[in-house]
């Protein structure tokens, strides 16, 4: 079965008890789910190799985002990776204004918060002091990322300010992140 984590389990779980209402053969059930591959950008991984592992989740609300960092943390460890790197692009200015303290609290447990600017999905701007209300995390406040022959870059001011090349990195948001993230911009 396609996934990782505790959410995954109780959706297969769930899935199952529904098929299982519906009068679907336990053995039907078992074979769709082995051939389950999985939604577009849930824990999608777009780079899988020894020293590195790249993920794009749509996660774009504080609890989506909570509920993927607790099985990014197990994957960590059996991966034997040192370095949880979370990318964030927040969408929507006012979504991020109602959720701001779930936001900061979500992130809990990363071992480095790159914030990209707010995908605005045609609000008009509102000034919001990420770098502030993320100073727990000493966030590293970026423009872009792409990558680049495996190496994820985070740009700032049109220059290279990070560069990834190992550890587990996830890269959140409903914007334009799914592109930057397999370097399609």
């Amino acid at each position: 079965m396609f996934g990782f984590g505790y959410h995954i389990a109780i959706d297969a779980a769930l899935a199952i008890l529904a098929a299982l209402q519906l009068g679907e053969d336990i053995e039907d059930i078992r074979a769709n789910l082995l051939n389950y591959k999985g939604i577009k950008k849930r824990f999608d991984i777009v780079q899988n190799d020894s020293k590195c592992v790249v993920i794009d989740d749509y996660g774009h609300h504080p609890t989506e985002i909570k509920a993927t960092i607790s099985p990014l943390q197990e994957y960590k460890k059996l991966r034997d990776f040192s370095t949880l790197r979370v990318i964030w692009q927040p969408h929507k200015y006012s979504r991020t204004m109602d959720n701001l303290q779930g936001f900061v609290e979500c992130f809990e447990g990363v071992d480095e918060l790159v914030i990209l600017p707010i995908w605005s999905a045609g609000e008009l701007e509102v000034p919001i002091d990420l770098k502030g209300a993320f100073s727990r995390y000493n966030p590293i406040m970026a423009d872009s990322v792409t990558k680049v022959d495996g190496v994820v870059q985070v740009l700032k001011d049109g220059h290279i300010i990070a560069e990834y090349s190992d550890g587990l990195i996830c890269a959140f948001g409903a914007g334009d992140i799914t592109y930057q993230i397999r370097g399609e911009i």
